[in-house]
């Protein structure tokens, strides 16, 4: 009977082992594959992202300023322009700050996912001994 628990907790601790090298394992290969993808070019990080874009929407809020002067000196269709050219701006400054805020809650939530998954490998399993048993057991 005693050889029997004995096969069984070996068991047991061998196939927790294995699943702990197994999510190892993935995890590695993730974390090489993630730094191929940025190696060639297919990711970035997520700030240089925000900022590329923020770089874009200023030019482009430059670039439109003059707009209405360059079409016309007829002040009143000026103004007209401008109106249409800043309800247009508006709107997508909307868009850009919904996005934004769905990207920041998402990266909230895989950094909580993330910090949650980074215990220690065996999470909550007893401590075992050096021959295998339980400590404390004879």
């Amino acid at each position: 009977m005693q050889g029997y628990i004995r096969f069984r907790n070996d068991a047991d601790r061998r196939a927790q082992k294995s699943a702990a090298d197994s999510r190892v394992r993935d995890a590695r290969a993730r974390e090489i594959e993630l730094r191929n993808a940025v190696r060639e070019g297919h990711l970035i990080e997520i700030d240089e992202a925000m900022a590329i874009v923020e770089q874009m929407t200023g030019l482009f809020r430059a670039e439109t300023a003059g707009l209405p002067a360059r079409v016309t000196r007829d002040l009143q269709f000026r103004k007209t322009i401008e109106t249409a050219l800043n309800d247009i701006l508006e709107r997508v400054a909307d868009i850009a700050a919904e996005r934004g805020r769905a990207v920041a809650s998402a990266r909230f939530a895989s950094e909580t996912v993330a910090a949650n998954a980074a215990r220690r490998v065996g999470g909550d399993e007893p401590h075992l001994s050096a021959n295998g048993s339980n400590p404390g057991s004879a």
